[in-house]
């Protein structure tokens, strides 16, 4: 006999076929959220020389409702930067209280690297995990989280080993970095939960693992390290660099939840592609684009990891970036216009040359304001409602909560179109707000009633969030 869902499907398409109505929310949830956010690397170092009412400024237009309303955040834990050009983490302690000030829901703490001693080469990068150091480097972990949570900035969940699939080298290198081979990888895990329980942050603080770059080496890996550990890790954790379609997405997903029952996976880092509003061209590449073309594009990969493969969480990666790729004193137009010597690897920029120039402008991309939409609107505890029928799409999310439902609906199309919608209860539009080529977020009268049913106007290459209250009109 068909399920609740199912029967709703084969209505559903006997009333779209009569033209009754096309789309239709669920009444039955189909996750829970529990975070949309990013991470604070590496830019810290420079922004905490910026003014003090800049930097109050972003932190506002990162954690505040009022900006992107992010409920998670990273932090990184330096290792001391020893083989690296990139920057310690002394200057992350600003925003990462910043974040806790705003009330983010969600600190995670994520390391790169362990300290210089406990890697192969000595140095923070271009090495490997020592086995037989995971006590040392748990205790490492576990005393910076305990020290934050002494001061009342409660990280909730720690990352020992991002990306360990790569020593970032050779040296001297970009970024800290240190390999830990997939059968190292255990005792990293052991390591860090003994020096958590030893502090009684066990069940205060989830391990995240393994962050590893994409999901082919993910899923690949996992057999020979994930089923000794599985019970200390609070969620799966990877990252998407290989841009994977939707079916493969959805593939991994589904293993990996029937090997590891009860273990949910999230998405925890992408950057940097060009590509279009559909999705073609994504794939990783160089290049500065701050138009709704890429911001739509960037838009569709939440969609992908929240709706196509049924995820909780989502963080971007650095969230602010100097990638500009131009200079805005000598080209005042460049920031709003895409080039080849940039990088989309953040949703906020400033100038590479701030130290010389003084130039402490903020430079807000079309992404800011698509991931808005995400950040205010996807909150920990609401739930994902499918949304079936002919107007169905993988750009289109019903999230409810206890008094309000809000329907994202991206068109990557140019031409204006409409979503026509029922609910499985009383809803009464509100409002709505837009993101496209000439609006940021603008406020706009809610959906319009048709009977029982309810019309979204969804204008060309734009992102909308329709917002209804859980009551009768």
């Amino acid at each position: 006999m068909p399920n609740r869902l199912t029967r709703s499907v084969l209505l559903l398409s006997t009333l779209a076929y009569t033209g009754v109505h096309s789309a239709s929310v669920s009444s039955t949830p189909a996750q829970t959220f529990h975070g949309i956010g990013g991470s604070g690397a590496w830019w810290p170092n420079d922004l905490y020389h910026f003014p003090e009412a800049t930097r109050q400024n972003l932190s506002n237009l990162l954690f505040s409702s009022s900006g992107l309303g992010l409920s998670s955040y990273r932090y990184n834990i330096g290792a001391g930067g020893a083989s690296t050009t990139g920057p310690g983490d002394a200057q992350g302690v600003y925003f990462l209280q910043e974040a806790s000030k705003r009330g983010v829901t969600h600190l995670t703490a994520f390391a790169n690297s362990a300290p210089a001693k406990l890697t192969s080469g000595g140095a923070s990068c271009n090495g490997r995990f020592v086995s037989g150091t995971g006590g040392a480097y748990g205790t490492f972990l576990a005393d910076v989280i305990a020290h934050f949570r002494g001061q009342g900035v409660n990280i909730d969940l720690v990352s020992p080993m991002n990306e360990p699939d790569s020593s970032f080298g050779p040296s001297p290198c970009g970024q800290e970095g240190m390999q830990v081979l997939p059968n190292q990888r255990a005792e990293v895990v052991n390591g860090l939960y003994s020096a958590l329980s030893s502090r009684g942050l066990a069940s205060t603080v989830g391990i995240l693992a393994d962050e590893s770059s994409n999901l082919n080496a993910a899923s690949s890996e996992y057999s020979s390290w994930l089923p000794q550990v599985v019970d200390k890790v609070a969620a799966i954790v990877h990252h998407t660099y290989d841009f994977p379609s939707d079916s493969s997405y959805t593939s991994y997903v589904s293993n990996t939840k029937n090997s590891y029952p009860g273990k949910a996976t999230w998405m925890s880092e992408v950057c940097c592609s060009l590509g279009n509003p559909d999705g073609s061209g994504k794939g990783w590449s160089g290049g500065y684009d701050p138009t709704i073309k890429n911001a739509l594009m960037f838009a569709g990969l939440v969609f992908q990891s929240l709706v196509t493969a049924g995820e909780a969480h989502y963080d971007f990666w650095t969230l602010v970036s100097n990638q500009l790729g131009c200079s805005p004193l000598s080209n005042p137009s460049c920031p709003n216009v895409a080039n080849s010597n940039g990088w989309n690897d953040g949703v906020i920029y400033y100038d590479p040359n701030y130290a010389t120039n003084k130039n402490y402008v903020l430079y807000v991309k079309k992404q800011f304001w698509t991931y808005k939409h995400f950040g205010n609107f996807v909150k920990p505890g609401s739930q994902r409602r499918p949304i079936i029928g002919s107007d169905a799409s993988k750009f289109t999310m019903a999230v409810s909560d206890a008094n309000s439902y809000y329907i994202l609906a991206m068109n990557p199309n140019a031409g204006d179109t409409s979503l026509t919608l029922t609910f499985p209860d009383a809803a009464c539009a509100n409002r709505a707000h837009r993101t496209s080529a000439s609006e940021d977020f603008v406020q706009l009268s809610g959906a319009v009633r048709s009977g029982s049913n309810w019309v979204l106007a969804l204008k060309g290459t734009s992102l909308t969030t329709y917002i209804f209250d859980r009551r009768n009109c």
